[in-house]
This record gives structure tokens, sequence and C-alpha cells, in this order.
């Protein structure tokens, strides 16, 4: 009984690690700070020293709370990777176990995290579009684990180029940068120019990054930079549309944080603008409308899906952030039937990067709408022929299963 019982206590030990660390640095941090303050008031101590003490324990414990807040979320990786790689491959656990039983594990000196961002740099430069879409949308949690690996990551991504796709991935990267703009603005900054073959899309995300920092880092600085940008464009010879294009998302975005009642009767006025580009931009940044205008924007969503609308106008309201903000209106009685409709014909689109783009946020519509999402699931493995996509489902299914 007593093995059991310190056997259960060092369990919980191991569990609670990271609270316990947290609690006894508080706690004596806290008994240093008592103490001084008590010899303080004996007069023992003058006013300096017990600043210089309060200031030297802050710093101590500063290091001590970034490096736990780091480890959570690496630990977190190494047990994400292990659910999802290891449950559903054998041969990946099969391989591990005997290098377990040959007891080699112990000679390894392996960085998990450098291990784990080593083999998405490798995806990055060896495998198919897919992935490096995947990967550059997984940019902003990638941030989160190792700043300094996620960068090498953007530096490759920020340069790729498919023949079918041509820049898609450059702008999905550029898209990311305003996760680290607060910590990284030189970085930020260096990846805001244009570059050999950047389509317009890739541009329109820079302006969208310039509006943040317009916003949180420095006003007259960001319109510095999109001036400088538009410049560029005109060097680089983009035609009268793209740039007038570039200009009108300039007003918009400020407008936004400025005028939102202005700028969705804008949006309105400007949907069957004959600037097809223009029409990108709006349907770009209808997620800014979602929470105070969720009916004006559904229907404006459901304008840009329409069969007959370009297929760069219809692809901006499967990106993330508008899927994001259709799954919000699932919660919705109002809005919940128009946005499962939107989602449901963004699923059957012709094009594959709309069905791909939007199924990215399956999981989410199961959590919140599971009969809906099994619907979604069931009907891409009977009519999709997005090889991919009809595996992802049928892991999805099997995992809502068990």
């Amino acid at each position: 009984m007593k093995i059991r019982f310190f056997e259960r206590i060092r369990k919980w030990i191991r569990k609670k690690e990271n609270i316990l660390i947290e609690f006894l640095s508080i706690f004596f941090g806290v008994i240093i700070g008592i103490i001084a303050l008590y010899l303080y008031f004996l007069g023992l101590l003058d006013l300096l020293t017990l600043l210089q003490v309060v200031f030297g324990l802050l710093l101590a414990f500063l290091p001590i709370y970034f490096y736990l807040i780091k480890k959570r979320e690496q630990v977190m990786v190494i047990g994400f990777t292990s659910k999802y790689l290891l449950e559903k491959e054998e041969s990946y656990l099969d391989e591990l176990l005997g290098i377990l039983i040959a007891g080699k594990w112990e000679k390894l000196k392996i960085d998990p995290i450098e291990e784990f961002f080593k083999c998405i740099k490798r995806m990055c430069l060896k495998s198919d579009f897919e992935m490096r879409r995947r990967i550059s949308e997984a940019l902003p949690a990638l941030f989160k684990i190792d700043l300094e690996e996620s960068k090498n990551l953007v530096e490759i991504l920020r340069r790729d180029w498919d023949k079918e796709w041509k820049s898609d991935n450059r702008r999905r990267t550029v898209e990311a940068l305003p996760y680290i703009i607060s910590k990284d603005k030189e970085f930020v900054r260096d990846n805001l120019h244009i570059i050999d073959d950047d389509e317009i899309f890739a541009i329109i995300a820079m302006v969208e990054v310039l509006n943040v920092w317009r916003e949180n880092i420095k006003k007259k600085e960001a319109e510095k930079l999109f001036t400088e940008l538009k410049n560029e464009m005109e060097e680089c010879k983009y035609g009268k549309d793209e740039i007038n294009a570039i200009s009108e998302l300039w007003n918009i975005l400020y407008l936004i944080h400025s005028n939102i009642n202005r700028v969705i009767t804008r949006f309105e006025e400007l949907k069957d603008s004959p600037n097809v580009y223009i029409q990108i931009c709006i349907a770009r940044n209808l997620k800014h409308l979602c929470k105070r205008f969720p009916e004006r924007t559904v229907n404006l969503m459901v304008y840009f899906i329409e069969e007959d609308r370009h297929k760069n106008v219809r692809r901006p309201i499967a990106k993330e952030d508008s899927v994001e903000c259709l799954i919000t209106l699932l919660r919705d009685r109002r809005h919940s039937e128009k946005a499962k409709e939107i989602i449901w014909k963004l699923i059957n689109d012709e094009d594959d990067i709309i069905r791909l783009a939007t199924f990215d946020k399956i999981e989410k519509i199961l959590e919140i709408d599971n009969e809906f999402g099994k619907k979604i699931l069931q009907h891409i493995i009977k009519n999709n022929h997005h090889p991919k996509l009809v595996e992802r489902a049928k892991t999805l299914i099997r995992r809502n299963e068990s």
C-alpha cells in the first residue's frame, strides 16, 4: 500500500511539475521580499538596497517564467506528434519500439523541437504543393513554438513557386507575418518587398500586413512603407487595375478602424466593380465585419461564391479567417442555416484549393455541429476526387467513431 501511495505522489508531481516550480519560485520570492521589507523597517536596509533586492528578484524569475511557457508549448508539440503519428501509424511505433528494445535511445542526442523543425524544413523543400500549403497555413502556431526556427521556414516559403499554383504559398506566408510583427518588425519588413514572380495576391497580403503595422506599430512608418511598395509595383510594371486596387484596399482598411459603418456600405457599392482585384480585396476583408454586421456579411459572402464569379474572388471566402467567421455563426440560430449553406457550397466548389482550404477547419465544424460535420465527411468520401481530401475525411470518420 505504501509503495502505491508514493507512486501516486510521484506521478502527481510529474504531472504538476511546471505548476510546482512556478509556485515554489513565487513562494521563495515572496519570502525573500518580506524579509527584505522587514529589514528595511528595522532600519537595517536602506530604500535603494530594498529596491535592488526587489528588482533583482524580478530579473531572476523572468527567465524561469519564460522558460516554463516555452517548455509547455514544446511538450505540447511532442504530445501532439505522438498522438497523431505513432497512434495512427503502427510502422512508426514498431520502429520506435525497436530502438527502445535495443537500448539505442540512450545514445541518441536529440532535441525534439529541433528535429521537429528539421522535418518540416525538409518538407518545405521537397514535398508537394499541398503539404507546403499546410505548413504555410500552420506558421502562426509554429511561431509560438519556436520563433527563430519558424523564421527559417518563412525564408523558404516566401520564395515558394509552383507550376500550377504559382506564388500562392508566398501569399499565405505573408499573411502569417502579423503574428510576429510586435516581436520582430525588422524581419517582417524584410519580407514585405516584391520579389521575382510575386503575383498581385501576395502584394494584397503585404498591404494587409502594413495595415496592422499602421494600427499597432507606427502610422507614419507604415504609410512610408506603403508608398515604397506602390513605387515597387510601378517599377515592376504591374497593371493599372492592380495598382488602383492596392490604393483602394489601403483606404478601405483605414475605414475599417475609423468608420466601420461606412465600410459595409462601401463594400456593397464595390461588389460589382469592373476591377476584379477590388472584388478580391473586399472578399478577403469581409471577416472584419462579421461580428458587427453578420447578416450583411453572409449576404456578401453568398454573392461572392456564386458560380459565375471568378475563382480568385471565391477563394478568399474559403480562407481560414473567413471560414472562422462562418463557424462562429453556426452557433447563432439566426444565421446558422445561411452559414451552413455557404460552407456546403465551398466544400462542393469545383476549385480544389477552395475545398481543401475549407476542409482545414472541419474539426472545428465537428465540434460545434457534429451532425453537419459528419455530413460533410461522408459527402467528401462519396463524391470527392481529391485523394488527400478523401483520406483526411476517412481518418476523421475513424477517429470520430473510436
